[in-house]
This record gives structure tokens, C-alpha cells and sequence, in this order.
């Protein structure tokens, strides 16, 4: 047996010489030498099949374009066959003319069929050198992903990372193509459909084997850091952090690789959220293309279970847990932007930030362990109520409650400071997105926790309501600084109005940070609307008793009533100021609710108000009606005659007994109020007189005419203090006043006949009857 020859030093490749360097390090592994050839023997076995496959598969995609291009050119002969016949069929001599009709006729419907022909051929042939393209590329996929998972002869750490270059830059031309496709050719979905089918196949490898390398040159990196030993007392201070950051130490060879291992993962990541935009073009997807961040999730994670060691001990204190979170969120997070953040723009994944999803894992991070740990105790807590300090317990479990809700709102308020710390907003303020970077997420799940916290929100300012609403001083010292908004007096609305305003702005200050409308919305009903109702419920009992006792005719009574009446004007005023913020705006579209949150507190309050105005008016009128009763039956005084200006000394007693109250409630009641009051007085009044003046078959001489002058010219006056024109709020005494002054002369000419001659006089509001009736009754002296 002949020796084999060596072959020479110059003919031996780079690679080949790595490759026995690696093997045979020392004279002892030439034991090894013939597990090394069998394992050659092994792979170039492998390799020979893999290419007898790709030599089966391109002969039978040459076979299938050799086909097409068979069957195309079949259908390119039959063309050029009928375009000769036409040709000979028109070129004869002798029947051209006879046939010149209908040759054209033919020929219009021969070119029309040809064309449709040779438009099939094309889209035949588009479809074929499509469909081979994309059959070539992803059999390149196939085979870069098998290579890579199976391994290569090189070592991992070497080449694993460029080999996903590879098969991602096929995968980025097949979706190239995949979407021309489909944009020009929609029709063709079952090849779209096939070659996704095997696009998925080959990503169900690519991926998981990205990840795990990834994973491993993490490890090889220090990640995650340890946590053992770590303080909260630089938290709030300028010391330098305590954990190292592994990110900032990477030199060299390392560097170079896990940058190529990141861009590699994002751009996969890149890759499937394009695929994800195609096959979903044409639905409704809100936010379902964007997910977290791969390359920061691998970041997560890890130190995400190394933080969980920790927080188990601290079950029993949570501002531990909120502490160290906070510190692996601020301690990390200028790495993002330095080193992390280029590599994403790098890889063309627009729409991310390495800041926000680094802060968006870590907040999912603490909620996750709040969910399954820290919020179950407390429920347990609040329902221990059957031992005897079962009460104190309560009071103790909604205290701890309260705090972890303070610190979850305080832990919101530091990571949103991070994010806009580096100038950076929020890429988009709606719910989804705001729900990402919040603890308070975890009642976007648990509706029936957020129940609980509004329960408890209520419960605990009632308590400190309750004492304001009992102390009488509260009722009777006015609150300052509430301007009204047509005038320049105030609401005098009592001090109690700004302890209830506090409160309830306590709570929606409380229900802001919830990262939901419709949760805000619940929060803020459940947790306001039984305090306002309350709140109504004590005025209405003043009031009843106010006027059970006196029936409103005393000054205390009323002034009482008045401060109720300026509390509920007060409180709907605010409702509705904030009702027109854009915060409750945003709440009125929800659940097919077209009106403000506050809506039916603001018609209960606006109800209450105009019952008891109306009460005060009534109760002002039914007086004047009984000191004015004599002056109204005494008839015989519109016939007597005077000498000069005489007035009637009851009712004078009567306006003046009818000023004073309302000189009163001017004092007592707001603007608004008491000018529907007065106004609603002023319309009683002219009423009853005029019904009493005017009614039955009275006569007017011209002494009874002056005294009737007289009499309303002092109620004109008594009213004058309010408004510019007193008597246009007694109209129909006016008018009737206006037709005794009516000339027998004019009589006579047919002036109150006419329907315009009496527009003329300013009679407008009294019907003809009533006109007809007056001026009977009026008597007219030689």
C-alpha cells in the first residue's frame, strides 16, 4: 500500500489550517486523528446530500419553467398563426371590397381575443419567473437556517453570528417580493400563502436559535449584574450607582459580537413586524404590530429573576420593592441611549426607544410580582373582619392599602421623569402605550381591585367630610374667592362648599395617573358621586327643617334655606367648569355616553336649587297675598274722588313688609338666585293685582285712575333698586294701567277695536276680552 502524499504547506486554504490547528494542538491528539476523519467523513456525507437535494430541486424547477416556457410558446406560435391567416385573408385579390366589412368586424374581434391572449401569456409567464424567484430564495433560506442550526465546521463563537446575516437578507427580498405581489398581483394568494408558509417554518428555527445565541454571549458579558449588597441611599442623592453596568465595560472582540448579535435580532424583529403590517393590511389593528423590544426583553428578564430573590423578602414592606426597582430602572437607563439606542436606528426599527422599553419592562416587571404577591395579602387583609378589633383591622388594612397606592402613583411619577428627563416624550399618550410605562396597569385587568381603591378613596374622605358637614361654623362662615360669572358679587356660597370642592379634586387628582378613560371614569363615579349625593341629602334636611318650623316666614329661616340654595349653586358651577376640561371631555365618548360624568349630580344640584327658589318666591308671595287681601276686596276705592296724589296706606304695608324680605334675601342669596327671585316675585305679583284690580265689574273714575297711579308708582319704585325698567316686569298691570288713561274722545274713534291702534298704545299681552273688559268699566266724568 502506497504512502499518501502530504500535501504542499501553499496548498492548504486559511480555513483548513484553523480548522487542523483547532484539532491537533499537540502530539498526543493525533490519537484522535481517526474520530477527527470519521467525524469529516460524517459532514462531507451531509454536505453531498444536501447537494443531491438542491440538484433535485433545480431540475425540477428548470423542468417547471421549461414547461411554462413550452406552453408559452404554444400559445405564441397560435397567435403568430392567426395574424398570418388574417393577414392572408385580407391580402386576396378581388374580394377586398366585397368583404371589407366584415373583415373589419373580424379583425376588431380577433385583436380584442389576441389581446386578452397575450395578456394571459404574460401574467403566465410573471407568474412562473415569480414563483421561481421566490421558490430560489427561500430554498436559500431553508438552507442557511439548516446550516446554521446544525452547525458548520467552524466554531460557534465564531461564525454562528454572521451566518444569521445571511438568511435574514434573503428573508428581507422574499418580503420584498411578497409585498409587490401582493399590491399588483392580488389575486395571487395561495402562492402568497405558500410561501409564507414556508417563510414561517424557517423563522420557527431562525428565531429561538438567534435568541439562545444571544443569551449565551449575555452570559459571557455579565448579565445580569449581581444585586447582592445593593443601597437605596443613593436613590435620591448625587452618589455614583453601587451596580455595575456590564453594557459600559464591553471592549474589543466582545463588543464587535454582541453589537452583530443585536443587530441581528432587530432585525428580525424589523422583518416580522413588516410581515405582520402585510398580512394584516386592510384590518383594523390598532396597537397588535407593536411588541416589546426583543434585544431589551433578553435584557429584562434575566435581571428581572434576579430582582425577584430580592423582593420576596420584602413582602411585608413594599417601599423596598418600589426602591430597588427604581434603581435597576435609573441605573441602567443611560446605557439605552449611549449604546443601545444607535443599534436599533442602525437596524431601521423605527418607532422604538430603547429608554422607554427598558423603563416599559421594568414597570412590567413590578406589576407582574404586585399581581402575584403584595395586592393578594392586601385583599386578604381588608377581609379579615370576623375577630373582634375586626374594625381596627379594616382601618389598618385600607391605611396599607392607601400607601401601596402612594407608592405605585410615586413610582409612576419617577419613571415618566426618566423618560422626559432626556427630552424624550412619550412616543404616543394613549392607553395602550401609557399602560406600558404605569404599575397602576394592574387595575386594567383587575377591575374589581380598582372597585376596592375607589371604595376605599370614599370611604376615607367621607370620614373627613363628615366632620366638616356637622360643624354648624361651616354653614354659616361664607367661602371666599368665588366669583360669579355674570357678576362682580360673589357665590356666597358657605365655607362647607370648599371643603367638599377639596375633597372631591383630592379624588380625581387620585383617578389622573390610571392609564385607562373608561377606568377613570369608573373611578372617579364610584368614588364621587355617593359624596355629592350625600352632600345633598344634608342640604335638603336644612332646608326641610327650616321650613317645617317657620314655613320660611322667619329672616333665619330663609337665610338658612339661601345658604343651601348658594351651596348647590356653587358645587353645579364647578361640575360644569370642569366637566368643559379636556380631561372629562375625553371620558364623554366612552360606552356611548355622550354627556359629562358629573351630568346628573349637576341636574340634581340645578333641581334642588330651583325647587327651593321657588319655595322662597312662593312663600314671599302667599305673605303679600294675605296683608294685600283687604286693600283688593275694598272695590269702592277706584270710584272715589281725590284731590291730589293719594295713596293706599295697606298697601304700602304691603310693599314694604315684600321689600324688606327681599332686601334680605338679597343679602343672603347669590346674584343668579336672587334675581330669579325677585323677577319670579315681580311676575306673582303683577299677576295677583291684576286679577284683583281688574276682575269682576270694578269701576275706574278718574280720582280711582290716580290713585291707581299712585299705588303702582310706589311698587315700580320698590322694585327699582333691581332693575333699570321695574314696570317691564309687570306687564299686564301696565297695560291695564295704560287703558285707563285712554281719552273718552279716543274711545269714541274706535282705538281699542283695532288690534294695531292698540299695538300703537303698547297693548300687547292682554287679550281682548280683558281690553273690552276694562274699558266698560271704566267711567269717564263731564
Amino acid at each position: 500500500m502506497e504512502a499518501a502524499v502530504l500535501p504542499r504547506p501553499a496548498d492548504i486554504t486559511p480555513e483548513l489550517r484553523r480548522f487542523l490547528d483547532s484539532r491537533f494542538r499537540s502530539q498526543a491528539d493525533l490519537a484522535a486523528a481517526a474520530d477527527v476523519e470519521a467525524e469529516i467523513r460524517g459532514r462531507y456525507a451531509e454536505l453531498e446530500a444536501s447537494v443531491s437535494d438542491l440538484s433535485v430541486r433545480l431540475a425540477a424547477a428548470a423542468a417547471a419553467y421549461s414547461s411554462s416556457c413550452s406552453a408559452a410558446g404554444t400559445a405564441l406560435s397560435n397567435v403568430r398563426g392567426c395574424l398570418a391567416a388574417l393577414n392572408a385573408s385580407t391580402s386576396e385579390p378581388g374580394v377586398t371590397e366585397a368583404v371589407e366589412v366584415g373583415s373589419e368586424e373580424m379583425l376588431f374581434e380577433q385583436l380584442s381575443s389576441l389581446a386578452k391572449e397575450v395578456a394571459r401569456v404574460e401574467l403566465v409567464r410573471d407568474y412562473a419567473e415569480t414563483a421561481l424567484k421566490l421558490d430560489s430564495f427561500v430554498g436559500d433560506v431553508e438552507d442557511a437556517v439548516s446550516s446554521s442550526v446544525t452547525g458548520k465546521l467552524k466554531s460557534r463563537a465564531e461564525s454562528s453570528l454572521k451566518t444569521y446575516h445571511v438568511p435574514i437578507g434573503y428573508l428581507k427580498t422574499i418580503e420584498d417580493i411578497l409585498s409587490s405581489v401582493t399590491k399588483t398581483r392580488p389575486q395571487w394568494t395561495r402562492l402568497v400563502s405558500a410561501v409564507d408558509h414556508r417563510v414561517d417554518r424557517s423563522l420557527a428555527l431562525l428565531r429561538p436559535q438567534a435568541i439562545v445565541d444571544h443569551r449565551a454571549l449575555l452570559a459571557s458579558l455579565g448579565w445580569p449584574p449581581s444585586l447582592s449588597g445593593t443601597k437605596f441611599s443613593s436613590i435620591n442623592s448625587g452618589k455614583p450607582s453601587e451596580i455595575v453596568n456590564p453594557l459600559f465595560s464591553m471592549k474589543g472582540d466582545l463588543k464587535s459580537k454582541y453589537s452583530e448579535s443585536f443587530l441581528s435580532l432587530c432585525s428580525l424583529q424589523e422583518l416580522q413586524k413588516r410581515r405582520k403590517a402585510r398580512q394584516l393590511e386592510g384590518h383594523i389593528v390598532n396597537n397588535q404590530l407593536r411588541q416589546p423590544l426583543w434585544v431589551i426583553e433578553e435584557l429584562v428578564n434575566p435581571i428581572a429573576a434576579a430582582a425577584q430573590r430580592h423582593f420576596s423578602k420584602w413582602v411585608e414592606k413594599p417601599e423596598f420593592v418600589f426602591a430597588l426597582a427604581y434603581k435597576i430602572t435609573r441605573d441602567f437607563v443611560d446605557s439605552m441611549d449611549e449604546i443601545l439606542q444607535p443599534l436599533v436606528d442602525k437596524a431601521n426599527l423605527v418607532g422604538y426607544s430603547c429608554r422607554e422599553e427598558w423603563i416599559s419592562g421594568m414597570v412590567i416587571t413590578l406589576s407582574t410580582y404586585l399581581v402575584k404577591e403584595i395586592f393578594p395579602k392586601h385583599i386578604e387583609l381588608l377581609q379579615e373582619i370576623s375577630s373582634a378589633d375586626a374594625s381596627s383591622k379594616q382601618s389598618q388594612a385600607r391605611v396599607s392599602w392607601l400607601n401601596l397606592i402612594d407608592l405605585m402613583i410615586s413610582f409612576d411619577k419617577q419613571t415618566q421623569a426618566l423618560i422626559s428627563s432626556s427630552g424624550l416624550l412619550l412616543s404616543v399618550k394613549d392607553d395602550d402605550n401609557w399602560q406600558r410605562i404605569s404599575v397602576l396597569s394592574v387595575f386594567c385587568d383587575r377591575p374589581d381591585w380598582l372597585e376596592i381603591w375607589a371604595e376605599i378613596e370614599r370611604q376615607d374622605t367621607h370620614d373627613k367630610l363628615r366632620l366638616s358637614m356637622e360643624n354648624e361654623k361651616n354653614w354659616n362662615t361664607r367661602f371666599q374667592g368665588t366669583v360669579l360669572e355674570y357678576g362682580s358679587d360673589d357665590y356666597k356660597s358657605p365655607a362647607i362648599t370648599g371643603v367638599i370642592q377639596k375633597g372631591l379634586s383630592l379624588l380625581i387628582d387620585r383617578a389622573r395617573p390610571i392609564p385607562n378613560i373608561a377606568l377613570r371614569a369608573e373611578f372617579i363615579k364610584i368614588s364621587t358621586s355617593p359624596l355629592l349625593s350625600e352632600f345633598l341629602g344634608w342640604m335638603l334636611q336644612r332646608c326641610q327643617e327650616a321650613e317645617g318650623l317657620t314655613a320660611l316666614a322667619d329672616d333665619n329661616a330663609l337665610l338658612k334655606v339661601s345658604q343651601s340654595i348658594n351651596a348647590a349653586r356653587y358645587l353645579e358651577s364647578t361640575l360644569t367648569e370642569w366637566c368643559n376640561d379636556v380631561f372629562f371631555l375625553e371620558m364623554e365618548n366612552i360606552d356611548g355616553r355622550s354627556e359629562c360624568i358629573f351630568q346628573v349630580e349637576i341636574n340634581q344640584l340645578k333641581d334642588f336649587r330651583v325647587q327651593w327658589t321657588e319655595k322662597i318666591s312662593t312663600v314671599i308671595l302667599r305673605d303679600f297675598d294675605a296683608r294685600s287681601r283687604d286693600y283688593l276686596k275694598n272695590k269702592r276705592q277706584w270710584q272715589e274722588k281725590s284731590e291730589g296724589l293719594t295713596l293706599s296706606r295697606a298697601f304700602v304695608e304691603c310693599l314694604d313688609y315684600m321689600q324688606g324680605r327681599i332686601a334680605k334675601l338679597e343679602d343672603g342669596l347669590n346674584v343668579l338666585d336672587f334675581v330669579t327671585v325677585w323677577r319670579t316675585v315681580a311676575s306673582g305679583v303683577d299677576q295677583l293685582l291684576f286679577s284683583g284690580i281688574f276682575s269682576g265689574s270694578t269701576k275706574f273714575s278718574n280720582g280711582g285712575v290716580e290713585r291707581l297711579h299712585g299705588d303702582l308708582s310706589i311698587l315700580f319704585a320698590a322694585f327699582s333698586a333691581w332693575c333699570m325698567r321695574p314696570e317691564g316686569f309687570f306687564p299686564r298691570l301696565s297695560e291695564g294701567l295704560k287703558l285707563l288713561d285712554i281719552d273718552e274722545k279716543q274711545l269714541r274713534d274706535g282705538a281699542c277695536t283695532d288690534n294695531n291702534r292698540l299695538r300703537e298704545y303698547g297693548i300687547r299681552r292682554l287679550t281682548a276680552a280683558e281690553v273690552e273688559k276694562i274699558i266698560k268699566n271704566r267711567i269717564y266724568e263731564s
